[in-house]
């Protein structure tokens, strides 16, 4: 199912913790979003979950107005993993688990092959204290998977996680089939490439949003081309360089680094076969989510 929300601001005192803002996600997309703190990430998370009400504006699913019969059938088709969540350390995890499978009124039948699923059958009867970080992670995303939910919204899923324990979380969510899913997370390059879509929120309002492409193309990235020469690359060089298209040209170290603009990149390296005989190798340096994350603000 897709959400929308239409002009939908957030306001605590005076406050303007999100500003009204148009923002579609949809069916079976997934969207990142990403903000520094204080940028409106998680008030937004808390109205797409139901936990805060909109002070103006409001959400639509599949194109409905959310009434109180549509939220209901929202948290019966909605996962929600918390960024913290405080299991009882006296529970085992399949304890834990049952506990959230009946608030959820999902058969408790499932519980043991979910906790296979994400890797804590072995640890299903030990005590959930003696879990480390990642295996607590995984409880919490298990308890979101319950009842195979439509849509999935995580609030900073993989922090702590090495990079092993990311690949196997994303492998998890793929599991279940198409669903929407809303990954927040400070870990720019791990979740730029699963997402389908990104936005990026700066002071309570969209700055960007759109696929990495487009986001590069809207804030025009440069590439950086690293050119490593012969000591023929002098000032004729340099002047060579800015013709092919290059807008800016500094030495670094034993290279020299052109900067060029994504609609230029090709013509640029194309033309650079003009200077065989000058340059011994290159490195293209591609603008990073990390890039266009602090361009944006």
């Amino acid at each position: 199912m897709g959400i929308r929300l239409d002009q939908v601001s957030k306001r605590f005192g005076a406050i303007e913790a999100v500003r009204p803002l148009d923002l579609e996600i949809r069916r079976d997309e997934w969207m990142g979003l990403f903000g520094h703190n204080g940028s409106g990430k998680t008030t937004l998370i808390r109205m797409l979950v139901g936990l805060s009400q909109p002070s103006s504006g409001q959400l639509l699913l599949d194109g409905d107005p959310m009434d109180r019969e549509a939220w209901r059938e929202l948290r019966r088709t909605l996962g929600f993993m918390p960024e913290r969540i405080e299991f009882h350390g006296d529970l085992s995890g399949e304890e834990t688990l049952r506990y959230f499978a009946g608030l959820r009124g999902v058969d408790t039948k499932t519980v043991g092959p979910l906790l296979e699923r994400v890797g804590l059958g072995a640890a299903a009867r030990r005590k959930v204290r003696e879990y480390s970080k990642g295996m607590r992670q995984r409880l919490n995303l298990a308890q979101a998977l319950l009842g195979s939910p439509e849509v999935l919204v995580l609030d900073e899923p993989i922090e702590g996680l090495d990079p092993r324990g990311v690949r196997d979380f994303f492998a998890l969510l793929r599991e279940g089939g198409p669903r929407t899913v809303v990954i927040s997370s400070h870990r720019l390059s791990e979740v730029c490439r699963q997402v389908d879509r990104i936005c990026i929120l700066v002071d309570g309002a969209v700055r960007a949003l759109g696929t990495l492409p487009e986001l590069y193309e809207d804030l025009d990235l440069p590439v950086k081309v690293h050119i490593y020469g012969t000591g023929a690359m002098n000032g004729t060089f340099h002047a060579a360089l800015a013709a092919l298209g290059a807008a800016a040209v500094a030495r670094r170290g034993e290279a020299l680094v052109a900067e060029v603009s994504q609609v230029k990149k090709t013509a640029f390296l194309l033309g650079l076969r003009d200077c065989g005989e000058t340059i011994q190798h290159l490195h293209v340096e591609e603008p990073t989510l990390e890039g266009a994350y602090f361009d944006a603000e």
